[in-house]
């Protein structure tokens, strides 16, 4: 007979380390936890409280935003300690928790001179001194070392005791609140200098009641810089409480009866969509025909740009969705990371089915294009019945999955689109400042991308593909020869439309002539009269044309050579005798072929104006933020402003292409991107990804820590020590934590792990501090019951699984672009920022493929405009000069804390502005 595991009751405080904790419970130990809201109705009245409590072991009082003095930031909490001697079941508080205690039983909570978030401490606990703690939750405890995460302290009367008596009393109940104990603290010599903020010589970090099961922590346990020796205290915590319930407890744990405490773990979109009414995803959401990834690889040369590839198979006037790693062939120390691999541009996006959702309005519109120039198919559907947006987008994407498909390409088709930070303020449920949220744009649009070309800048492949059912291939292999077409009449060396040519491809970029005439001789081939290796810029492309006279059998040549190995490497050979479907065999591949733009747009002269943020106006905002966080009501606020640039227009030229070349020249990076959806036009040179996910596993990469190369600071290592120090540090591990605490909520207890943290990577313009946070994403069912279930059953857990799309719906708006926690912390900015819209900004782009993959990348170092800004050419608002006029958006800030300097943050803000604003002047 299996013996339940006992049950701790997890009072969550709407902190954004809350399952951070849940998880550190569960997997330290033999426990199962379920989590309240301290505002849970359900258990307003003391008789339901008691109830609940009367199936658990013992309680967690969570860490949260806030003041213990305020019911409000309290709530259920306060009510714990008040429990009566039957009622009273074992606690542990935690920050707000411990605050909570501490005030209930006599203490003062006063603001710290100098807060503390993510600052690493050494905490001096009573396991430390002989013959003291060593029958409580510190005994046989080493040292710790602990984040904290505090702007308030608990005040028992310890700046009553003199600094001779100190080491000895500091252990004993003081007058103020004689039934505490102390059992640790934070200590620091004032007279020694810090740069961690410190103002404050003795911080109570521990406590427990004299008489009654409560402990409680002021430090944060489960954060990723607290050392594992913290473990033994949470272990030593449940000892006690079970001891305690089995000497003193008065009522009986009974696990039977209804239960108000619920999994952390969210229920999954797909599990939630299944719940509502089984025809909801008619209305545009069922797959019509089966499909399959068609696909079909191409050499191309090594170092083509994808602007190059673009302008040779578009038209740029039309709608594009281009995610490009625009900096995979830069050469600079900051390793394969920085640099992208891949490049995704979507194909016929005019033609793509689109959905559209505006936060706050509760309605799906699908966009069905039609032929023949027939207006579009436009349906509603109310998100509601179908679990909301997120379950919808899952269920359309379970209904078109696929399992097989190119394994080299990352991307087999799927949604393509954009997410603004309005539409993660819904997630969170945090309502858009109605103030400047007055339209009808959309705050996600995805197109159903069915063409698309993946560029691998690693192989120098470029994947033709086409998702398609099986029996189209004919037309499928007509639209493919079309494509190839187009891109070999601009890679392939002129000389490859020689009629007695064999064009050799993918060869390695260190060959040489030798090398591939002693492979023929080797392989009994007959020799070339003439062998050329292509060069581009004084560099060999890969490529290589061997020229023959009309007796030699040049297919048989090329069958014989083709995927044979040089140098390590498996080349190509073909025949291309004659330019294919009428293109001219003149060759457009040249030395502009790496990150030059062809078109140099002169934009700065159209400018008609430029709105930038007011210096005292951000200082302003800085110190507004800063005392937020020195109430306790945040640890940091990731705060932005925007600037608008108005451009003139013509009807002949546009600006965005033109613009998004110069800003790929200016500033590669490896999540570049060039979106025209809808009424949006959005161009990006973000550094950060956000989250990647496959079927099985998900990686976030949060990016905080900022330092632009310069003379002063050209080098690594050199941005290395600007970075590392406590503000730095702590900007990157509070998100690190806040991240940690998204996909604990997905991925359940022990799934997730840090395995680098705050490394500094450098890009062309900047150097950044970066972590990486990855988790398991949950099996429909453990591996070892399959052979158990039948088909049906495993059908069903398939059908409500976990998916990448629940990860990426959990996690937004970014951490890095909030702040922690991040519910209050984002109400608290929309107040900052005076209700402006961030839109685009602050977002995500990215793709969620049939292969149950997904890419998205942080809208940062962004510019984006509105088509319903826009004033066309001799409009009624125009200069009457035939000019027309458009708006573009640009977004920057940084993250204040408490160390942070108004003037410090206006100019990182700067920083990180004039790159993209620099294109308008």
């Amino acid at each position: 007979m299996l013996i339940p595991k006992p049950l701790i009751l997890f009072i969550d405080a709407y902190d954004s380390f809350s399952n951070n904790i849940i998880s550190l419970l569960e997997t330290t130990l033999n426990a199962s936890v379920r989590t309240i809201y301290i505002d849970n109705p359900s258990l307003s009245t003391d008789s339901a409280l008691h109830k609940e409590l009367r199936h658990y072991a013992a309680v967690v009082c969570g860490p949260g935003p806030g003041h213990p003095g305020n019911e409000k930031d309290v709530g259920i909490i306060r009510r714990i300690w008040r429990l009566a001697n039957e009622e009273m079941v074992p606690v542990l508080g935690i920050c707000l928790g411990f605050q909570s205690l501490c005030l209930e039983f006599g203490g003062e909570v006063r603001r710290l001179k100098g807060p503390q978030h993510g600052i690493v401490r050494r905490i001096m606990h009573v396991g430390e001194v002989e013959r003291l703690g060593e029958d409580g939750i510190f005994g046989g405890v080493g040292e710790i070392n602990a984040t904290l995460y505090q702007s308030l302290c608990a005040d028992i009367g310890q700046d009553s005791i003199s600094q001779g008596h100190w080491q000895t009393l500091k252990w004993e109940p003081m007058k103020q609140c004689p039934d505490l104990l102390p059992l640790a603290w934070v200590e620091h010599d004032m007279a020694e200098e810090n740069n961690s903020g410190i103002m404050d010589d003795r911080v109570l970090v521990a406590v427990c009641h004299r008489t009654k099961p409560f402990w409680a922590l002021q430090y944060h346990p489960e954060s990723i810089c607290t050392n594992d020796e913290s473990k033994k205290v949470i272990l030593n915590w449940f000892g006690l409480a079970r001891s305690w319930n089995s000497n003193y407890r008065k009522t009986q744990i009974n696990l039977e009866g209804p239960i108000e405490g619920r999994f952390a773990t969210r229920e999954s979109l797909l599990s939630r969509s299944q719940r509502m009414l089984e025809t909801a995803l008619t209305n545009g959401c069922t797959a019509t025909k089966k499909a399959i990834c068609h696909s079909r690889s191409i050499d191309m040369p090594a170092r083509v740009s994808v602007q190059l590839i673009v302008e040779t198979i578009l038209d740029i006037q039309e709608d594009q969705i281009i995610l490009e790693s625009s900096n995979a062939n830069e050469k600079f120390s900051g390793g394969a990371d920085v640099r992208g691999r891949y490049s995704i541009i979507g194909l016929d996006i005019k033609n793509c089915t689109k959905i559209q959702y505006t936060a706050g309005r509760e309605t799906i519109t699908t966009i069905h294009p039609r032929a023949n120039g027939q207006l579009p198919q436009i349906r509603s559907i109310d998100a509601s019945t179908c679990g909301g947006i997120w379950s919808y987008i899952a269920q359309y994407l379970d209904q078109n999955k696929l399992k097989n498909g190119n394994e080299e390409s990352p991307f087999w088709g799927g949604f393509i689109g954009y997410i603004t930070y309005e539409l993660g303020l819904e997630t969170i449920g945090v309502t858009p400042d109605s103030k400047g949220y007055q339209h009808q744009r959309p705050d996600l649009c995805f197109a159903w991308v069915e063409k698309s070309l993946v560029v691998d800048h690693v192989k120098n492949q470029i994947y033709i593909q086409q998702l398609a059912p099986e029996n189209e291939a004919s037309r499928v292999t007509a639209w493919m020869d079309d494509i190839s077409a187009k891109l070999e009449a601009t890679f392939l060396p002129e000389e490859s439309y020689d009629p007695f040519a064999v064009t050799f491809s993918n060869l390695p970029l260190s060959i040489n002539k030798r090398q591939i005439l002693d492979k023929m001789v080797r392989m009994n081939v007959t020799l070339p009269c003439g062998l050329k290796l292509d060069q581009q810029n004084g560099m060999l492309t890969g490529f290589a044309t061997a020229t023959y006279t009309h007796q030699n059998d040049l297919w048989r040549i090329a069958k014989e050579m083709n995927n044979i190995e040089i140098a390590g490497q498996v080349i190509h050979a073909e025949v291309k005798n004659k330019p294919t479907n009428g293109l001219s065999k003149q060759r457009k591949y040249s030395s502009n072929t790496s990150t030059e733009p062809i078109l140099k747009p002169n934009i700065p002269s159209s400018v008609l104006s430029m709105q930038t943020p007011n210096d005292d106006n951000y200082e302003s905002k800085v110190l507004s933020c800063q005392s937020s966080i020195r109430a306790g009501d945040s640890y940091e606020l990731c705060l932005t402003d925007q600037t608008h640039v108005t451009l003139a227009t013509s009807p002949s030229t546009s600006t965005s292409w033109p613009l998004y070349t110069t800003l790929r020249t200016r500033q590669p990076a490896p999540f570049a991107s060039y979106i025209r959806l809808g009424p949006l036009t959005y161009i990006s040179a973000s550094p950060e990804r956000f989250l990647s996910y496959t079927p099985q596993t998900s990686e976030l990469r949060p990016m905080k820590g900022t330092v632009r190369k310069s003379a002063m600071v050209p080098t690594l290592p050199q941005a290395q020590a600007l970075l590392d120090i406590p503000k730095e540090k702590a900007e990157n591990l509070m998100i690190v934590d806040l991240v940690r605490h998204d996909l604990h909520g997905v991925c359940g207890a022990g799934n997730v792990s840090v395995p680098r943290l705050m490394v500094v990577e450098e890009y062309k313009s900047v150097f950044q501090m970066i972590s990486i946070v990855r988790a398991d994403i949950p099996a429909p069912f453990p591996a070892d019951l399959i052979s158990h279930l039948s088909e049906e059953e495993v059908g069903q857990a398939e059908g409500k699984r976990y998916t990448g799309l629940d990860i990426l719906a959990a996690s937004l708006p970014p951490g890095s672009m909030t702040g922690a926690p991040k519910k209050r912390s984002c109400e608290i900015l929309q107040d900052v920022e005076e209700g402006k819209e961030r839109s685009l900004y602050s977002g995500v782009v990215g793709y969620a493929d049939v292969g149950g993959r997904g890419d998205w990348s942080v809208n940062i170092r962004c510019a984006f405009k509105w088509e319903d800004e826009d004033v066309e050419a001799g409009g009624v608002q125009g200069d009457g000069d035939g000019e027309g006029m458009e708006t573009w958006h640009i977004g920057a800030g940084g993250a204040v804390t408490a160390l942070s300097t108004p003037v410090g943050e206006r100019e990182e803000m700067l920083t990180k502005l004039s790159g993209t604003l620099g294109l308008f002047r």
